[in-house]
């Protein structure tokens, strides 16, 4: 994914947060354990991505409906 903002802080954020979700995928998959374990594992990390650019974006003033409607995607319920 490339990210490009013009709010360098929330920029920065959502790289890192990629860069977590990576790992934690590749971890995922790497640790095996059958689909269902491996997608539940890439599910938790996807949830985790999507809060953490929701949250940097709510601290930065930036829009932040996108990452609710994911998290709603994901069967969070937006949370």
């Amino acid at each position: 994914m490339i990210i490009d903002h013009p709010n360098r802080t929330h920029a920065a954020a959502c790289v890192a947060a990629e860069g977590t979700r990576q790992q934690a995928v590749a971890a995922a998959i790497a640790a095996g354990g059958g689909s269902a374990v491996v997608a539940a594992a890439v599910r938790t990390a996807e949830i985790a991505f999507y809060r953490a650019l929701r949250d940097s974006a709510i601290a930065n003033g930036q829009q932040s409906a996108q990452f609710y409607q994911a998290l709603r995607d994901l069967g969070t319920g937006g949370a």
